[in-house]
């Protein structure tokens, strides 16, 4: 879609986590049409590994007139570059750095999550959406950044595809692909504040939880009465339930499994997003379809969290 007019953004990405260990791989392809700047199509490349060879993380632009999304057959291609639903593989060189990868990606069963109402993604409001298109696939292959190589063997992830006219001013992002005790449920979720003119809304909380062949999902602000979020760097503590069905729990991130990226928005401004995907969560399900039971997910949620000022405690990386 690079037709696309100002102001507007799209990213299209996928993260994947060792079985085993506290690593994991963010692969994202982005086209940004800002309203004061020239549109810019980038590539960014993330390694987790705290306890190995480190964090590392690479931003290469390009202009977007090397980039190519389509929709049938889903796929983005930046430069040398290629993202879509079976593979991923590309190589990007700048500023005395690099990196390779060739993964392919095995489709898990799951259907897609879509985090908001059909009426939502229809709506000019909210600007930013979200889907995932793949909840549960399986990652194999290589990927090198700088001197820092990683082999993908069975390891679980998502691909996923965001955009919109403005990145969402405040939020909390979560994703678990599987529970270390669960490895077949799957949690999407939002804390976040929308903007109508200068001013800020409330915190809305949604959610889609698949657990024990169910799906208890909140994804309207008139259903977000019944759910609750409330974060920090680097805990998010959260809530939800309707009828019988209810979950209770807290994601929670180390500074040292933390990166640091700087965002542009489609204003042209800089924001400040903060993504671990070796993050924790420990959460109390219950409900009239499965029965009660903490969930765990050690060192292998996803959590992101976007803010206006930069923190002190994480460097930024890209």
């Amino acid at each position: 879609m690079t037709s696309a007019k100002a102001p507007y953004y799209e990213s299209r990405y996928l993260r994947a986590n060792h079985p085993d260990l506290p690593q994991a791989v963010w692969l994202r392809e982005t086209l940004l049409f800002p309203t004061a700047a020239e549109p810019v199509a980038d590539v960014w490349v993330m390694v987790f590994d705290p306890d190995g060879a480190g964090n590392h993380a690479l931003k290469e632009p390009y202009p977007v007139d090397m980039a190519s999304y389509d929709d049938a057959p889903w796929s983005a291609r930046i430069a040398s570059t290629v993202l879509d639903d079976r593979s991923a593989y590309g190589v990007v060189t700048g500023g005395g750095r690099s990196a390779r990868w060739d993964l392919r990606i095995t489709p898990g069963s799951a259907e897609p999550v879509r985090l908001l109402s059909e009426r939502a993604y229809a709506a000019r409001f909210p600007t930013a959406k979200t889907t995932v298109r793949d909840p549960l696939a399986r990652f194999d292959g290589r990927l090198e950044l700088d001197d820092v190589r990683v082999v993908l063997d069975g390891w679980t992830g998502s691909v996923n595809h965001n955009w919109g006219t403005r990145h969402t001013p405040a939020y909390a992002y979560g994703q678990i692909c599987g529970f270390d005790n669960a490895p077949d449920s799957t949690l999407e979720m939002v804390t976040a504040r929308a903007a109508v003119g200068p001013l800020l809304t409330p915190a809305v909380t949604l959610f889609v939880f698949r657990h024990a062949g169910e799906e208890f999902a909140v994804r309207s602000i008139l259903g977000s009465l019944n759910t609750h979020g409330r974060y920090r760097p680097f805990r998010w503590t959260f809530g939800g339930r309707v009828g019988e069905r209810m979950i209770e729990g807290e994601i929670v991130a180390e500074p040292s499994d933390v990166i640091g990226l700087t965002y542009t928005d489609t204003d042209g401004r800089s924001k400040y997003c903060y993504n671990s995907a070796l993050a924790t969560c420990r959460m109390q399900v219950a409900g009239k379809a499965f029965e009660r039971a903490e969930l765990v997910a050690q060192r292998r949620a996803m959590v992101e969290i976007l803010t206006d000022t930069p923190h002190e405690g994480v460097a930024l990386l890209a």
